[in-house]
């Protein structure tokens, strides 16, 4: 039998179409390699060495030069000075110990305050050296301001012995009116850590000098400017290396702001507030504001008391601490947010309301017998008697309670609410200045909450002369002025007029805004200012206070505090001249007993002579 041969096996090959689709994958990948390398070397070469550079160098910055802000005229309101400081970049210092001992010698001052500066800045407190090292290398850390040219001379013989001490010069911010215009402008100080976390996508730094308060806050983006300094380079462990020295990147100063407002104006009413409060030999407080009617233009804005901003910009901590616990309050800026019941002033709503609805015409004659039932209460005017036969015009003039009570029954509370926000009252103007406060108009809801009892009808009889919960500012009531004079347009106040580049270039220019037309008639409101016109005539509430050839219209206000048994608060509301007003007044002095005719108006009346240059 013949054996049976196995079956032939042929040796293993690679199929070729395998062979062919591995090297076109590794073509591929090679040139995707290549276009790659291509694209970095050549294409984005100049990007990634540039941000390779930029790993390699640190900025040690020099704030810029905050914005100048001018009055209307070209007056200096808030400026920028050179201040020599030293500071510390903490990645840079060999021996902090010795050091800050040497410096807090040539200083003269105490060791341990450079030691509480060090570790106490933008909010935050520090355990070491060491932590404020490793969160702030570059810093630098500011230890003194201010240094007198004595001390600059004998720290810059020694400089060369203490590494990571700087010194330089830095702007400081200067305002050079002191305490006038205080809390129109603001002030500024070093940035806390949570302002750094709210503002650091803006592009702000941890060493920045922010505004605070006035036009320095609501400004700051503009004024703030952008920051130099002194440009490093770094090891990869972050340390400089001192043999490489690059140019310095200069800082660009901030925006330039011009106001609306007149300095000298604001230097009058600001010397005529004072001087009246001091007067009264207590420790007041009080606001003026002056507005141009026919445009919303802030002229003047004063708040008393004040406080002087280049506290702040300096760091005097004695007198910042005073600011800040005191309880005469000189930060709070009364003019935009002093809400208080206005006394008669609130008569221009009322009585342009009543003519309005029609509830009285202006010559109709309504027997004024002191009094009304209010619903079932009599109210009685501090005048006994009343004026008796009178018509609107009079009545505006004497103020008479007795006349305006039944005017405000009439109207009822619903159409009292109606007008007072049409005239921008319980809501804010919006004017460019922070911490404005809207004021207070009752409704039901609002006594149901603060009270627990329902609105009463009866209420409109003391609404509608300016008593109860209605409450204003100061700026309000000037605005309310504004519409009366000018046929009942309430404009937005406004403080800024242009924002313009260092260079002079127009960055922004505001124009007079309006928030609304007023639902008033002419007829009504042209009865409102001829019996506001008369107030310094015979049986007008500021009778004896006209000014020889300058006629002005006015309205007094005397509100009462804590049921009556405080002493009143006392309002002006002026304009002048009275045929073609360039300005309107509002004047408030809280607490300060007396009435509008003897405690406000005089303000009012000394601010119009000295500005209008007439006889006292």
């Amino acid at each position: 039998m013949r054996p049976i041969n196995p079956p032939r096996r042929l040796p293993w090959r690679i199929p070729t179409w395998r062979l062919a689709a591995f090297a076109a994958l590794v073509v591929l990948a090679l040139l995707a390699l290549l276009v790659r390398l291509i694209v970095v070397q050549l294409v984005d070469g100049q990007r990634y060495r540039a941000a390779a550079a930029a790993n390699q160098i640190r900025l040690i910055p020099v704030a810029a030069p905050r914005g100048v802000i001018y009055d209307r005229h070209g007056a200096v309101i808030a400026r920028s000075r050179p201040s020599f400081v030293v500071g510390l970049i903490p990645s840079q210092v060999t021996n902090p110990y010795d050091e800050l001992t040497s410096l807090a010698q040539i200083l003269g001052v105490d060791e341990r305050s450079l030691w509480y500066r060090l570790l106490h800045h933008r909010g935050v407190t520090y355990a070491s050296f060491d932590a404020v090292a490793q969160n702030e290398p570059y810093g630098p850390v500011i230890l003194a301001t201010d240094l007198p040219v004595a001390v600059v001379a004998r720290l810059s013989e020694v400089l060369a012995n203490l590494p990571g001490v700087d010194l330089e010069v830095q702007p400081a911010r200067d305002y050079p009116h002191g305490e006038l215009g205080s809390h129109l402008v603001g002030y500024v100080g070093a940035i806390t850590q949570d302002e750094y976390e709210r503002l650091k996508y803006q592009g702000y730094s941890p060493n920045d000098v922010i505004g605070k308060d006035g036009l320095e806050l609501r400004y700051d983006s503009y004024l703030r400017g952008s920051p130099g300094g002194q440009r490093v380079v770094v090891d990869a462990a972050g340390a400089v290396v001192s043999s490489v020295k690059l140019p310095s990147k200069p800082a660009v100063p901030g925006d330039t702001l011009v106001t609306n407002i007149d300095w000298r104006l604001q230097q009058i009413a600001e010397g005529a507030l004072a001087q009246e409060i001091r007067g009264l030999g207590r420790s007041l407080s009080g606001a003026v504001v002056a507005e141009d009617p026919w445009t919303g233009d802030i002229l003047a804005l004063a708040s008393y008391p004040n406080y002087d901003p280049n506290d702040f910009a300096a760091d005097r901590w004695k007198r910042i601490a005073y600011d800040l616990t005191s309880p005469t309050q000189p930060l709070f800026n009364r003019a935009i947010a002093a809400a208080t019941p206005t006394g008669s002033t609130f008569k221009m709503v009322t009585g342009s309301a009543a003519l309005t609805e029609g509830v009285v015409k202006v010559n109709q004659v309504v027997d004024d017998t002191g009094g009304w039932n209010c619903g079932g209460y009599y109210a009685r005017d501090i005048a006994a008697g009343g004026l008796g036969d009178t018509t609107f015009i009079p009545a505006l003039a004497a103020s008479s309670d007795g006349y305006f009570f039944r005017l405000s029954w009439w109207l009822g509370n619903a159409r009292l609410r109606k007008y007072a926000l049409a005239f921008g009252l319980d809501a804010k103007t919006g004017i460019d200045l922070p911490g404005e406060n809207e004021g207070n108009g009752p409704t039901n809801a609002w006594e149901m909450r603060a009270f627990g009892v329902p609105m009463e009808p009866g209420e409109a009889c003391f609404l509608g002369i300016g008593q109860g919960a209605m409450q204003a500012t100061p700026l309000q009531m000037v605005n309310v002025a504004s519409a009366v004079i000018n046929g009942g347009t309430l404009y937005k106040p406004q403080i800024v007029r242009e924002i313009r580049r260092p260079g002079g270039g127009i960055v922004v220019r505001f124009s007079p805004s309006v928030i609304r037309r007023v639902p008033v008639t002419p007829e009504a409101l042209a009865a409102v200012r001829e019996g506001m016109a008369r107030v310094t005539d015979p049986g007008g509430t500021a009778y004896g206070l006209a000014i020889d050839g300058l006629p002005f219209s006015g309205k007094t206000g005397t509100a009462e505090t804590a049921g009556g048994n405080g002493p009143n608060t006392t309002w002006f509301i002026a304009w002048a001249p009275t045929a073609r007003p360039r300005l309107a007044l509002a004047v408030f002095v809280d607490r300060s007993g007396g009435y509008g005719a003897t405690v406000a108006a005089p303000i009012a009346r000394q601010i119009l002579v000295k500005y209008f240059n007439k006889k006292g």
